[in-house]
């Protein structure tokens, strides 16, 4: 592998300037680099190879960041330096920012299987279920254990924000948004069923989660370290969005118009992660809902080139690197299709450079240095 920017001993890290970027405020020669999710698979090897510190497992349970979210305190000590590892990591990559979800837990039906994934083979995966799941009917709906928002639900947020460098900030948002927890609690069937066949109870489990969301976020934007919100609510596949458009406009997006409402109120942007084809939309998710930003590209479903010429004046734009690519191309290759979208989309600003989607743990890590050091030149 040849010398590399990353990781980097003394970074120096601009919050202020990557939101004023992303704002359109500042025009910048070379766009910043973002990311969404990082596994920790990644990170460890960064760690223990380049960085030079060592790594602190936990078990699956406790990797709270954008994780099952069921929170223990049985060892705290052990979370904590498990949240400084995170900071350090962000840090010495050369991210502006630590990235990472907490909220309200809301068990689901979950299937597990080993992890097959190099080096993650003592892990498990897991997957949503498609029906059957927690709420199939009004008796279901009112024997679940709604949670209610505590202090406990910030314990992971107030630590980072009290111990992030000096110039970082500190983006978060609820694991899973909205939708995905009504198709988590509903399961992905039986929410297409019961929006033809029982919507009140469709559209009282979704109230009842934007509540929740929405009160969780409510006390998180009192805090001063706080910089954007990134929520995730994925809406689509490689062809379309999962339901039907319009179902999206009048059960789900006016949720996330709440939450850019209130992220606008107490001045902070409102980025949106959403997967798959989702252009049917993004003029609501623009004019309506309006969102400061949009993460989640890839090449073959919706390319950042083509979002460049459509909404790139009005938006950000976050990450783009095609996670197929990412994936498999050798490092040179891997250079030179870096280096042609910052030359299409860094122009005129409101764009920084990452992967469209997230590094999940069979990038190469070669490859994941590769894109972030053609970056930074």
């Amino acid at each position: 592998m040849s010398k590399l920017i990353v990781p980097i001993k003394k970074p120096k890290p601009d919050i202020n300037k990557f939101l004023d970027a992303m704002a359109g405020k500042k025009i910048l020669n070379k766009p910043p680099i973002c990311e969404f999710i990082i596994d920790n698979t990644i990170m460890k090897t960064v760690f223990e190879n380049m960085i030079g510190r060592k790594w602190i497992d936990t078990p699956y349970e406790t990797e709270y960041m954008g994780g099952l979210m069921n929170f223990s305190k049985k060892d705290i000590d052990l979370l904590n330096a498990w949240l400084d590892n995170q900071i350090a990591f962000w840090y010495h990559m050369g991210y502006d920012y630590v990235l990472g979800g907490d909220g309200v837990w809301l068990p689901a039906t979950s299937l597990l299987n080993t992890n097959t994934a190099q080096k993650n083979s003592n892990k498990k995966r897991h997957w949503q279920a498609m029906k059957n799941c927690k709420i199939r009917n009004w008796d279901d709906f009112e024997k679940y254990p709604w949670p209610k928002v505590t202090e406990e639900n910030f314990y992971i947020t107030k630590y980072i924000c009290g111990h992030l460098p000096d110039g970082m900030g500190f983006m978060t948002y609820h694991a899973y948004g909205v939708y995905e927890h009504a198709s988590r609690l509903m399961g992905y069937e039986d929410l297409c069923f019961n929006l033809i066949d029982n919507l009140p109870l469709v559209k009282t489990v979704v109230d009842k989660i934007g509540e929740l969301i929405y009160e969780y976020y409510k006390r998180l934007l009192e805090l001063d370290k706080i910089s954007a919100i990134f929520q995730g609510d994925d809406f689509g596949f490689n062809t379309q969005t999962l339901i039907s458009p319009n179902d999206l406009r009048k059960y789900f997006l006016p949720w996330h118009k709440k939450y850019a409402q209130l992220c606008h109120e107490n001045n902070r942007p409102y980025y949106l992660h959403s997967c798959g084809k989702i252009d049917a939309i993004m003029e609501d998710l623009i004019d309506d809902v309006k969102i400061d930003g949009k993460h989640s590209f890839q090449d073959g479903v919706s390319p950042i080139i083509e979002a460049k010429k459509l909404w790139g004046d009005r938006i950000c734009l976050l990450g783009g690197v095609d996670i197929g690519k990412l994936a498999r191309l050798e490092p040179d290759d891997l250079r030179k299709y870096v280096r042609k979208t910052i030359d299409y989309c860094n122009p005129g600003g409101r764009f920084a450079i990452g992967s469209g989607n997230s590094i999940p743990s069979y990038i190469p890590v070669e490859n994941y240095l590769t894109m972030l050091d053609e970056a930074m030149k």
